[in-house]
């Protein structure tokens, strides 16, 4: 390549904002000033609005409207817009930022069009402010832009925070330009006076602070698993065959590997090895079960959650616009996971006894001998405690799939495919480029998801309860190796069964609210709206059946 076809542009400005501010240091900063408030200098109008009684009027009774077009406050006004102005510019024209909307192909010219016009601010005309407003409005356009891509560049707190403090300083401008051009005005005054005012009281907000620059990242997680949830949605009487038939293949694996965990535990390790082996059990059925085309029921509700979120937005502008139309999507989202779980429920059952009767009709005694069926059996009655166990695994299927959403954004926002394949230490491999691009958020989602499973009875040594957990189809397996390994009365058998199906029910519903939860949080739903929007959701469900 020629010397003039390269781009300097990085290489020349050498320094990118975007590496000198964090999300960790504005969250200290916040609790460091909850301890210990900052105080404004008494010489300072801050002061006097922050602490003194009528604040409002007392200003505005110190201020000489008439001839304050030529006072010091008019300069320091004009000051404050240049000072905002090039922090705005700075952010736009930052090699970071540019190389993205280069990426977009999103034009930066209104960013090089704000550093011409603020050069003419004193003093300016009523056209030349309108201008100037109309540029910083075309700025808002680009970094709206920049985040509704989130999907193409990923995002982090980092880009989340920034993005939003460049939109609150376009709109701070605005303002300073509107009280510069009705600077004479006493109602403009006493509008940016008590607007100060209202500010200050949740300036230093942790909560607010972590809910508002957060937000993309939320909706980037549940982007990226609503866009895995569309497949596990069934569309047509093919496609729902299709999810029983890959049920029964998921259940059948779950079967097998739950005769492991039956093994694992006949041999009485410790606990801390139990833990292990558990883990690496779980981890690998649901790699296994991926890796095969399989469906585990229980673990698509998180993603289909997210998936209808999604749909609610469907103007991807963060805000709620219909449920109307939501209510055939969640009919399809239930019938496509009542199939799923009936499917790895047969399956697994069936196989299981399947198992157990090979075993003992061809003399496997050492292998049914490691089958505890009282136990087994005790583990699928319902029981209060089986519900707050079956909520657990619910909640550990929905907190896997915002991990495994979290990994594919990290993957985006950070080119991870891009530095391995231009990397010597993993010798440009392509190929593994491509799967971590691909795969990488599904297989550490599988994983974190099995050390969830396989550990969570540990807690019970930190808490003064029993945890543990309960999956339907593991539940499955284990009741069909329990019934044929023992003459249980038929009650029994049926209560257990009854009670593996309630398992199921409440791993899909606890994993579904969860992240339909986070989805609607993150896409602009008040948690106000949020119960409101799940009654009316629940009722037009049911009345069409």
């Amino acid at each position: 390549m020629q010397l003039k076809q390269l781009n300097f542009y990085s290489f020349f400005t050498k320094y990118s904002l975007m590496e000198e501010y964090g999300f960790s240091s504005g969250l200290l900063s916040r609790l460091f000033r909850k301890i210990l408030p900052v105080v404004p200098d008494k010489n300072t109008v801050e002061y006097v609005l922050l602490h003194e009684a009528d604040a409002v009027d007392s200003v505005l009774s110190a201020l000489d409207l008439e001839r304050i077009s030529d006072s010091a406050i008019a300069k320091q006004l004009d000051l404050s817009i240049k000072a905002l102005c090039s922090k705005v510019i700075a952010f736009g024209l930052d090699s970071n930022i540019k190389g993205k909307y280069n990426f977009l192909a999103l034009d930066s010219a209104p960013f090089e069009d704000l550093l011409e016009k603020i050069n003419y601010l004193t003093g300016c005309k009523r056209e030349e402010t309108l201008i100037l407003t109309a540029s910083l409005e075309a700025i808002d356009v680009l970094i709206i832009n920049l985040r509704k891509n989130k999907n193409k560049i990923g995002t982090n707190f980092h880009l989340t925070m920034t993005t939003r403090r460049m939109l609150e300083y376009t709109n701070r401008i605005k303002e300073l330009l509107d009280l510069k051009l009705n600077i004479n005005s006493k109602k403009h005054w006493e509008n940016i006076l008590t607007t100060f005012i209202e500010y200050s009281k949740y300036k230093n907000s942790i909560r607010r602070y972590i809910g508002r620059h957060s937000d993309l990242v939320a909706l980037e997680i549940v982007e990226h698993t609503s866009n895995r949830g569309g497949k596990y949605i069934a569309e047509g009487r093919k496609e729902y065959w299709s999810f029983f038939y890959k049920s029964l293949f998921g259940g059948g694996i779950i079967a097998v590997f739950a005769l492991f965990k039956i093994a694992i535990d006949a041999y009485q390790f410790g606990q801390f090895s139990n833990a292990f082996l558990f883990s690496l059990n779980y981890a690998l059925c649901f790699i296994v079960v991926k890796e095969l085309g399989g469906i585990i029921a229980t673990k698509q509700p998180a993603m289909t959650a997210s998936r209808i979120a999604k749909d609610i937005d469907k103007q991807n502008d963060l805000k709620i616009d219909s449920i109307k139309s939501i209510t055939t999507l969640v009919g399809k989202v239930f019938r496509s996971q009542f199939i799923s779980i009936l499917g790895n429920f047969l399956m697994a059952l069936t196989l299981a006894c399947l198992i157990m009767y090979f075993f003992h009709t061809f003399g496997f005694e050492n292998f049914t001998k490691i089958v505890k069926p009282e136990y087994l059996i005790k583990n699928a009655v319902p029981t209060p405690k089986l519900f707050f166990f079956a909520a657990i695994a619910g909640f550990f299927l929905a907190l896997s799939g915002l991990i495994s959403g979290y990994i594919e954004n990290k993957v985006v926002a950070s080119n991870i495919p891009y530095r391995i394949f231009n990397n010597q230490l993993f010798l440009r491999s392509k190929r593994l480029a491509n799967f971590v691009e691909k795969k990488a958020g599904a297989l550490l989602g599988n994983i974190c998801l099995g050390f969830f499973l396989g550990t969570a009875f540990l807690l019970s040594n930190l808490l003064p309860f029993q945890i543990d957990i309960r999956h339907i189809a593991f539940s499955s397996a284990n009741v069909g190796y329990a019934i044929t390994n023992y003459d249980f009365d038929t009650n029994t058998i049926l209560f257990a069964l009854l009670g593996v199906l309630l398992i199921g029910f409440v791993n899909l519903i606890v994993s579904f609210s969860i992240t339909l939860y986070l989805a609607l949080k993150s896409r602009g739903a008040s948690f106000r709206l949020i119960p409101k929007l799940m009654m009316t959701i629940s009722k037009n469900f049911f009345r069409q059946g």
